[in-house]
């Protein structure tokens, strides 16, 4: 059969399609103006229907990305085929015309694996197939043949189906929980009206069970046609060279009308509906309020000026809602705005207000009160001026940024325009279109689109309580009564932006200067300057970069004795939020903002790590900030008060559920009782939020800043330079010797297990942790991940492919340089299977250091050789490394001997590591199944 070949074109703007990604545009429209297609998109169409889109990256990659798109999904099921287009999914690896014995057998055989290779993905709307190949013409061949089979071959035969229901099962198992609870709740309040909230994409318990395999076969007849798929090849490839090819493994597949769509559009009604969402294990507490309304879905120029009124409107109402909520009364703590879709044709509106566990009527009171005083007002139009400027800007850059996107960026923009039946513009037309369309448009547009919204009739208002606390509902006549009396009030007067009103930002004189004491050279570049005060700064001269790395540590970590865990934590908080002693609120803030200096923090259990990536020209700056922070920092009652309220209301909204239920007792069984990490009461939070309570924090945060630093320091600043500032900034930072660091938990020796009977849904769990002591050398931790890497496979190997009892599973394996080997496992499955799977799980593990495949150490071997080749080029990469050897040698030898990491590691050196491993002696085990009467769906 012959088909067609659209001429290559090469350009498709990366920087406009972040301005709207939604205006890519169907080929029907034929205007004077009609939307061209990016020259990068090479399309073509068999004579069956099938088309087909191939985007050459151009660039020396290996990787080549083949994808078929069926547009079809749970949208399109009847209602007696629940779960029917993800079960055809799953079915369409197994038997095919060309190969009986099984399609993933045949991928298998290749050297295929799944999550790696291949994958599959269905959803509402559409089921999408993926393979990853490199770029020789047999690969991608190989690739085409297989997608030809997904297309028309599978033969979904019945004795297949029985053990694949087990996987799918499994699969559904895993998605329960609160969340899932908590997403069907909002799906059926959200898109009330369409056929969302009765299409879940894995279906129910009992479709799976009972789908026979004719309906998933006619499903496949229905919807599997030519004239309903595309195919789409990303990557370095030639078009021309594969055209002939996708003919001869598409052109038998067989064209057919298509059943009648369900519309994905929810029917709308003049009506305000009110509703409560509830779960027993949800933790959230809010009040919202949406709007629904039809969407100009237009391809055309018309379509692309609304849209883009859409988008200033959208992001200038975010900004005037941030500055109305800069006070809010008791009770409610955030209000914020968003816009989504809802449908082909459909848009909505929201509001949410995060209230506290009773603050739910003042949390509609400042609701209605914020889209009153938007409907009177308007929004602010220094937001929309700046909005239509980011907007140009983005439009500017657009062609220019083509070069840059990557394979995975095609990808995806390729695979959600042929799915919505739009054309990849081509960006200098685009460019040109959206130019003229700024130019024309005027504030009072902006405003219009937004009263629009505000005066859609379908509204929703919902209310959600943590837990089962009761909520009293308003009735709808109740709103309205108190939204017609808002209309008619005098509205309180806006607080003044106190960023906008406030002086510009300053830091108080600062004295932290010393001497350099001691210098050192630690080989392979790097220099080592100790400091008058104790500390030291291990420097690394980088000429070729561009960006200053800096990391300090210190053992400050949470598990210091005198004080609870989350009272270290509230301290380290506290004193890195806070402003410095003298400034106004916020002034800190400000003063970072202006200089583009950020110091992050991350406290562990044993250590207070600052880091941040400035230009060379920003370094006293973050030096500075550091040094102040460090010795000025003052923490405020006001900011002692908020965060202890804050805590209270998080204790308050804490359901006790059945995942913290298990992770308490994990806990327990790892390293036994732990009174300072219980969490805090309302009496301690209540007596920390005084004056008292300050001074403590306060004490507790110059604790945590007295422990002695090292700092770690690379980029291309002059070293003369870098002793400078570090003499100046550093070296005069109070600090206390001798303080003793945080001291991490050991787990137990031995095998210890619980069972706890509290799960709400029909599933068990497992969660189990085992620790040993084991030497650290990097050649060991890099040996380690080959062995997790291998001991993944074989668990999914025995509990999914043999046992057909889960459907995922994790499994991690590390050695970590405190020289512990540390392995989490985790997995669901039936609860009646849950003990029988654990067995299995155990054997895999006893067993690994004799039964490790050659064949597989070495591919897991090569993978390591091919992603450590990727990192040993990266910054980021070597600049971890520093610290790393410097930790654990004092030096930085590990700089070059990283560069031959792999070198000596063999399949016979992995096995002589894994005949160390005890993966199944010192293992703490939680296994948790449904509470008795309480596990239904």
């Amino acid at each position: 059969m012959a088909s067609k070949l659209t001429s290559p074109r090469r350009w498709l703007a990366a920087g406009a399609a972040l301005v709207l990604a939604v205006l890519v545009l169907p080929q029907a429209v034929m205007a004077a103006d009609a939307f061209r297609w990016s020259k990068e998109v090479q399309r073509g169409q068999l004579d069956n229907g099938l088309n087909y889109y191939i985007i050459n990256t151009g660039d020396a990659g290996k990787q080549v990305s083949l994808q078929l798109l069926v547009k079809v999904g749970s949208l399109d099921e009847r209602d007696d085929q629940s779960g029917v287009a993800h079960m055809v999914e799953h079915m369409v690896f197994h038997a095919t015309r060309k190969y009986p014995a099984g399609l993933k057998q045949h991928m298998e055989s290749l050297g295929w694996r799944i999550g790696v290779n291949y994958n599959a993905q269905t959803n509402f709307e559409r089921t999408l197939y993926m393979l990853t190949t490199d770029s020789k013409a047999g690969s991608v061949e190989a690739g085409l043949d297989v997608l030809a089979q997904f297309a028309g071959g599978a033969l979904i035969p019945a004795d297949a189906l029985e053990p694949e229901r087990q996987i799918i099962l499994e699969e559904w198992r895993t998605k329960l929980g609160v969340r899932e609870r908590m997403d069907r709740q909002r799906r059926a309040l959200l898109r009330a009206g369409s056929l969302y909230p009765e299409r879940p994409t894995i279906g129910t318990e009992s479709s799976i069970r009972q789908q026979p395999a004719q309906t998933l076969r006619r499903f496949y007849s229905d919807w599997y046609r030519p004239g309903n798929m595309a195919l789409l090849v990303v990557g370095n490839v030639d078009a021309s060279a594969l055209q002939p090819l996708i003919t001869q493994y598409f052109k038998d597949l067989v064209p057919a009308a298509l059943p009648t769509r369900n519309s994905p559009d929810p029917e709308l009604h003049d009506q305000l509906r009110v509703a409560q969402l509830q779960d027993p294990e949800n933790s959230a507490s809010q009040v919202g309020w949406l709007l629904r309304f039809r969407e100009d879905k237009r391809q055309d120029v018309d379509g692309m000026r609304a849209r883009l009124i859409d988008r200033i409107a959208e992001r200038a109402l975010r900004s005037q809602v941030r500055r109305l909520a800069v006070k809010l009364p008791a009770g409610v703590s955030s209000l914020s705005s968003s816009r989504g879709g809802l449908g082909e044709s459909t848009g909505s509106l929201g509001f949410v207000a995060s209230v506290s566990v009773d603050g739910h009527q003042a949390g509609l009171q400042q609701l209605l009160l914020l889209q009153e005083r938007l409907r009177r007002d308007g929004l602010n139009a220094g937001d929309i001026a700046r909005e239509m400027a980011e907007v140009r800007r983005l439009n500017d850059k657009g062609p220019s940024q083509q070069a840059d996107r990557e394979l995975n960026g095609w990808q995806a923009m390729l695979a959600d325009a042929v799915q919505a039946d739009r054309i990849l513009q081509d960006p200098l037309q685009k460019q040109e279109q959206i130019s003229a369309i700024v130019r024309e448009l005027k504030p009072a547009d902006i405003n219009a689109r937004l009263q629009q919204w505000l005066a859609a009739p379908d509204r929703l208002l919902f209310m959600l309580a943590p837990g089962m606390s009761p909520v009293k509902l308003p009735t709808a006549a109740q709103v309205l009564a108190q939204q017609k009396k808002l209309a008619t009030a005098a509205l309180p007067p806006l607080l003044a932006d106190k960023k906008a009103a406030a002086a510009p930002a300053s830091l108080p004189e600062l004295d932290s200067s010393g001497a350099i004491v001691r210098e050192d050279d630690l080989g392979h570049g790097v220099q080592r300057w100790t400091l008058a005060n104790g500390d030291v700064v291990v420097w690394q001269p980088q000429p070729k970069e561009t960006v200053m790395r800096f990391a300090a540590h210190a053992g400050a970590g949470y598990r210091l004795p005198g004080a609870p865990t989350w009272q270290w934590q509230l301290a380290a908080q506290l004193g890195n939020e806070s402003d410095l002693a003298g400034q106004q609120e916020g002034e800190l803030a400000r003063w970072s903002t202006a200089r583009k200096v950020k110091l992050s923090q991350q406290q562990s259990e044993t250590q207070l790590i600052y880091s941040a990536g400035v230009p060379a020209a920003q370094l006293e700056d973050l030096l500075r900030l550091y040094a102040a922070r460090q010795s000025q920092t003052g923490i405020a009652l006001p900011a002692l008060i908020s965060a202890t309220d804050q805590l209270a209301r998080q204790m308050a909204r804490r359901p006790d559920t059945a995942s913290e239920q298990a992770s308490a007792q994990l806990s327990k069984l790892r390293y036994g009782e732990l009174p300072l990490d219980q969490y805090p009461d309302e009496a301690a939070l209540q007596a920390l939020a005084t004056p008292a309570g300050l001074a403590t924090v306060g004490q507790q945060w110059t604790q945590l800043g007295a422990y002695p630093v090292t700092y770690f320091i690379s980029g291309p600043a002059d070293s003369a330079q870098m002793k400078e500032l570090a003499a100046t900034w550093l070296a005069g930072i109070a600090r206390k010797a001798g303080s003793q660091p945080a001291q991490p938990l050991v787990q137990a020796d031995g095998y210890h297990e619980a069972r706890l009977a509290v799960s709400l849904e029909p599933q068990g769990s497992v969660r189990a942790v085992a620790s040993q002591a084991m030497p650290w050398s990097p050649e060991r931790a890099a040996q380690t991940a080959i062995l997790s890497r291998i001991a993944y496979r074989q668990l999914r190997q025995e509990l999914r492919e043999k046992e057909a009892g889960i459907y995922r599973l994790n499994y991690k394996l590390s050695l970590d340089p405190q020289s512990r080997l540390q392995s989490e496992l985790s997995f669901t499955s039936a609860p009646e299977r849950l003990d029988a799977l654990w067995s299995a799980a155990l054997r895999v593990l006893e067993r690994l250091p004799s039964q490790l495949d050659t064949a597989m150490l070495n591919e897991e071997i090569a993978r390591l050789r091919s992603s450590e080749a990727q990192r040993t080029s990266d910054a980021g990469t070597r600049f971890a490394r520093l610290q790393l050897s410097y930790t654990q040698y004092g030096d930085a030898r590990y700089l070059d001997d990283s560069k031959q990491l792999l070198a000596g590691v063999t399949a016979d050196s992995v096995r002589a590591l894994a005949q160390e491993f005890h993966l199944a002696r010192d293992l703490a085990v939680v296994k948790v199944v449904p509470k008795e009467g309480g596990a239904s769906h």
